[in-house]
């Protein structure tokens, strides 16, 4: 099993803030909501509980003494949200480890959170020195400990921090790359875990410049199989795979290209809970889905989950073989930032209207013969040149959140590819006020039942 925590980058910030702000050491709780696979505990932090003032009994450089009610409180808020809890202190010194005494104070303190807090989960304790987080673990119901694995700092940026970096030398044939971006992120990239939903046009073609980057493991989820009329546009197949699952052609790709890639194969849709559920275990999501009602389902879990998701598409206006316009999109579904309702990317009638077809297909039947369900319509033209352009889009934007080698200015959460004027225009939104992703209960929010507060089809 292992462990890590999730931060939204304004509540990182409001941490750090605190505990920068002396010499002396300075102590936080963090409020947490939990997600839990069967290999990744994930803490995802909703509040943090700054220590202040009459909470505080001694105080130096190098030692705190708290007063028992600001432990007290922090519990009973955790065990009311139905949370689990992440004590933080500073080493303004650089001290990087906990020390001896940290292990005696903390040992009674997670006992008796174990004794508080109700929540079936875990609890855990940071270090912040100057240079950043430089111890983490959590502290399991028997008074052990384990490593927390990886720290996510997720907002303008894609932060990681990873308490054992390792010495592995990079792959000479990632020496172009690394002249780009360096080392670090070769490193970083190696370790990430990338999910890609779909893998036709753009998916597949996302696929291979993920695996040529260097990614270390990728989940792919598609429940289709392969057509035969598409190998025009689906990156790693052949006129001979006709009726192959299109998984297995990612699969073979990958094994083809040979860089040692774990690649993780779920051969359903999104719309199945059983499927979008893996993807839990995900740092970021590349949405390669053209259906409306995996794209809300996306919209929602990367609310839920802190799971940055960058949905993408392409529409090509075509009339009698004569082309009038090529439009292409990579929206980033992030906390705080406008999703594709707000956006009106997605409409909440042809989302019900697909989730009608997957929970009830006979009752759907039956409304839209009365016309009371939208068509689907025929399926919509699709060029190469074109779906892989968006695709090494959205990679583009993947690898801005990473390095910011756009510059600080450049924070969009949309980019409009306009293709046939050869144009490209960007935006950031807010989320409309009135919208579910506007909501912060939900942010963070985590394993609910059901999942994602939805219902589901029966599989």
């Amino acid at each position: 099993m292992r462990y890590t925590v999730t931060f939204l980058e304004k509540d990182y910030e409001a941490l750090e803030a605190h505990l920068a702000n002396s010499s002396d050491e300075q102590a936080a709780f963090l409020i947490c909501r939990i997600s839990r696979t069967d290999n990744e505990i994930r803490l995802l932090v909703r509040g943090c509980i700054a220590v202040t003032g009459n909470e505080i009994i001694e105080q130096s450089p190098v030692h705190m003494k708290i007063a028992p009610l600001a432990y007290t409180r922090a519990m009973k808020r955790a065990d009311d949200e139905k949370s689990c809890l992440i004590f933080v202190h500073s080493h303004p010194n650089g001290y990087p480890d906990h020390s001896s005494q940290d292990d005696i104070e903390e040992r009674k303190l997670f006992r008796t959170a174990y004794t508080r807090i109700r929540t079936q989960g875990v609890h855990g304790s940071l270090v912040l020195t100057p240079q950043g987080f430089s111890s983490a673990r959590v502290w399991l119901p028997d008074g052990s400990t384990a490593d927390i694995e990886r720290i996510r700092i997720m907002g303008r940026r894609a932060r990681f921090w990873f308490p054992k970096t390792g010495t592995a030398e990079v792959p000479s044939f990632y020496d172009r790359q690394v002249r780009a971006f360096g080392k670090d992120i070769q490193h970083l990239l190696s370790r990430l875990r990338v999910g890609v939903v779909g893998v036709g046009g753009t998916g597949s073609s996302v696929l291979e410049q993920l695996i040529r980057l260097g990614v270390g493991t990728i989940s792919i989820s598609d429940g289709e199989r392969f057509e035969s009329s598409n190998v025009n546009r689906v990156y790693g197949s052949r006129l001979v795979d006709d009726t192959l699952p299109k998984v297995k052609i990612a699969q073979r790709l990958a094994a083809d290209i040979g860089l040692g890639t774990t690649i993780e194969l779920i051969d359903k849709p999104i719309t199945h809970q059983s499927a979008l559920r893996k993807f839990r275990e995900c740092d970021i999501v590349m949405g390669c889905t053209d259906d409306e009602l995996g794209r809300s389902l996306l919209n929602s879990f990367a609310i839920y989950y802190y799971v940055p998701v960058f949905d993408m598409g392409v529409k090509i206006d075509s009339k009698d073989g004569v082309i009038r316009s090529i439009q292409g999109r990579v929206t980033t579904l992030t906390n705080g930032a406008a999703c594709l309702h707000c956006r009106g990317r997605i409409s909440a009638e042809r989302v019900a209207a697909q989730a009608r077809r997957e929970t009830d297909p006979e009752g759907a039947r039956a409304l839209e013969d009365e016309g009371y369900l939208p068509e689907l319509g025929d399926p919509a033209p699709a060029v190469v040149a074109f779906t892989t352009a968006i695709a090494a889009g959205a990679v583009t934007e993947l690898l801005h959140r990473l390095t910011g080698f756009m510059g600080p200015d450049r924070e969009s959460t949309e980019v409009i590819y306009l293709v046939d004027q050869t144009r490209i225009r960007t935006n950031s939104i807010a989320s409309r006020h009135d919208c579910f992703c506007a909501d912060a209960g939900r942010w963070g929010k985590g394993d609910v039942r059901p999942f994602l507060d939805t219902t589901w089809r029966t599989e």
